[in-house]
């Protein structure tokens, strides 16, 4: 899709937005988006970051995911202006804007205008969505003084229910205004006012005033030799000290029912120098039975691909 065309279809008599998911857990899913919830969503971040016209909106990701279409999408709600680049991991590298209100972006995308923010153009606040931001970025973050928003959602969901600050990653997403939620059954329920309510598979923990952390997806648990292993808060906790991509998968295996592996790549360290550090920092159960050096499975816009 280009953006010409997304423009059209947001304009036109249809009163749905076509939309598919990134695919990260298996085959992509084409879903139909009533417009009106759609732009109750984008008025809830122009909203929650004070857009109006004289603001100006810059998205690094292609139209053809809900994190692309939403920027164009806010840009025409608050009557701002709207500009877009070819996806690269060199965001910004020939953008001539003197001011960014608003920029949506990848981790990848996030890394390099960290290191190269002093030569870019000045950026007011930024999104990065569409998979984790590891340990070490988050420091990178706090050391640029960039204010950089982690962003909670799905396609699904016409885009993030919820944010928080990346520099903050112990702290709980906080829902935007027309949004709760819940947890009855350990997974999280997003009741979205007017509109919906979504039953994830992401294992939550709700805190007193509303807000959420996420331990990771139920359908991503491992059990191994009885005990359940959470990748995503593996990955988390490794992301503070090894300062490459990894990513823990598993396999059947006869004594452990589910063997544990850990992926590595392009790793600065010996396999048994990342051992040691898994056996420095987690549990018992959490230590993968294997390391291996291999690249990451990805979706096109970035994702693991677990499934």
């Amino acid at each position: 899709m280009t953006w010409t065309e997304l423009e059209e279809e947001w304009l036109g008599p249809n009163d749905v937005l076509h939309c598919h998911t990134s695919g990260s857990t298996g085959t992509p899913k084409a879903i139909e988006l009533p417009k009106p919830q759609v732009a109750v969503s984008a008025g809830r971040t122009v909203s929650f970051f004070g857009l109006g016209p004289d603001s100006h909106l810059h998205s690094c990701l292609a139209p053809d995911y809900i994190g692309g279409k939403m920027m164009m999408i806010r840009a025409m709600i608050c009557g701002g202006r709207f500009t877009w680049e070819k996806p690269s991991n060199r965001p910004l590298a020939d953008c001539k804007e003197s001011r960014i209100d608003l920029l949506c972006v990848v981790p990848s995308q996030l890394l390099y205008i960290v290191h190269n923010a002093a030569h870019l153009s000045e950026i007011k606040n930024i999104l990065v969505g569409g998979s984790p931001v590891s340990e070490t970025l988050r420091k990178e973050v706090a050391a640029s003084g960039l204010t950089v928003w982690e962003t909670y959602g799905m396609t699904e969901t016409a885009s993030h229910i919820a944010i928080r600050r990346v520099t903050d990653p112990q702290g709980p997403f906080r829902p935007l205004p027309g949004i709760a939620v819940s947890a009855p059954a350990g997974t999280l329920e997003i009741e979205i006012a007017g509109w919906q309510r979504f039953v994830t598979n992401d294992i939550a923990e709700i805190e007193s005033d509303g807000s959420f952390q996420i331990l990771g997806r139920a359908d991503n648990v491992i059990i191994t030799g009885g005990l359940k292993v959470h990748p995503e808060s593996v990955e988390r906790k490794l992301g503070a000290l090894l300062p490459f991509p990894v990513m823990l998968t598993s396999e059947p295996d006869e004594k452990w029912g589910e063997r544990t592996v850990l992926l590595v790549e392009n790793p600065t360290m010996t396999i048994d120098e990342i051992m040691a550090k898994c056996r420095s920092l987690l549990a018992a159960h959490e230590i993968p039975k294997e390391i291996r050096i291999a690249a990451i499975p990805r979706t096109a816009n970035g994702k693991i691909r677990r499934k």
